[in-house]
């Protein structure tokens, strides 16, 4: 029965997350029950040719189970398409943004301050993008169209998930932002914060202290995970695969940040300095892992909310499936 799962996740993906369980249950009993019942006349029948003969895309199929309360902005035909043509403009936008943002940060003598800059009128374009999809739309709904795009759908094409929760796009792409920065960090192509290897009378020239072979690992790390925010961005729901991906890779973050926040001394100050900035360097160091500390934690908690997912993927009939 896991196509016939991973095509109810895909249904009640496009509901309320408050909604999706109970709904899951009641769609998935009346799949079995019909799958069953098809199969005494044909034993042979698989389930991607009974979804392909008796049922519609799943986007279709969550519109017509929608109530009679759902807001609809341009029409229950058009609504999913909608939501989901909207997110996707919101994150190729957002990350068209970032591109840029780091590109023009490059060439510029004060790299943040530009960086920034950039960022600052992403609200604006998502605003203008926002309302062009909406026009569209809604004038798709006012001419009377059809949502073509959705008849064309075969079982083949699901995706296997492993539950109905669907994968956050803008998670992925704040994973996508900071993996970016790290990396031209690393590369020193960009300095955060601006007094680590400034030249000054007061700040000297700061230094962090970890090992040669964290800094070719951070860079991998960060590497990869730049390629698999894309990958989360292009997918609609978690699948197993995609889990295990996460919980390995946060398990090497949490090794990481944890061998880092052990060093004795993660910031020192050579040249020029003051005695205020060299009692202030033990201040920064304490302050440097307890917030490496916190991250790790944060880690931690996705972790474990990935492997209990993991464990108990699928809601049925009011128990965890195991």
């Amino acid at each position: 029965m896991n196509l016939l799962k991973a095509y109810t996740h895909q249904v009640v993906s496009y509901h309320p997350p408050a909604d999706r369980d109970e709904l899951f249950a009641e769609i998935f009993d009346e799949l079995c029950e019909e799958y069953a019942d098809q199969c005494k006349n044909n034993p042979s029948l698989s389930e991607a040719a009974f979804l392909d003969a008796n049922k519609q895309h799943p986007m279709k199929y969550a519109t017509q189970l929608a109530t009679d309360s759902a807001s609809y902005l341009v029409g229950p035909q058009f609504y999913f398409s909608f939501l989901s043509t909207l997110k996707t403009g919101a994150s190729l936008t957002a990350g068209i943004y970032l591109v840029i943002a780091v590109i023009a940060s490059l060439g510029s003598a004060n790299q943040w301050r530009t960086f920034y800059g950039v960022l600052f009128e992403l609200p604006g374009t998502l605003l203008w993008v926002g309302a062009v999809i909406l026009g569209i739309f809604v004038a798709l709904e006012k001419g009377g169209e059809k949502a073509t795009w959705l008849d064309n759908w075969k079982a083949s094409d699901l995706s296997m998930a492993d539950s109905h929760q669907s994968i956050s796009r803008s998670e992925a792409f704040f994973d996508l932002g900071l993996s970016t920065i790290g990396l031209l960090w690393i590369f020193d192509i960009i300095q955060f914060p601006i007094v680590i290897g400034a030249d000054h009378e007061w700040y000297g020239s700061w230094m962090v202290l970890i090992p040669d072979w964290c800094w070719i690992a951070l860079a991998a790390l960060f590497i990869f995970d730049i390629g698999f925010s894309l990958l989360r961005m292009t997918r609609n729901l978690w699948t197993t695969r995609l889990r295990l991906t996460t919980i390995v890779t946060n398990i090497l973050w949490i090794a990481m940040i944890g061998f880092i926040a052990l060093q004795p001394q993660l910031l020192d100050v050579t040249g020029p300095v003051t005695e205020a900035i060299t009692d202030l360097v033990p201040i920064l160091n304490k302050t440097l892992k307890i917030s490496l500390v916190v991250v790790a934690a944060i880690v931690m908690w996705d972790t474990v909310t990935h492997i209990r997912r993991l464990l108990n993927p699928v809601f049925v009939d009011g128990s965890s499936a195991k």
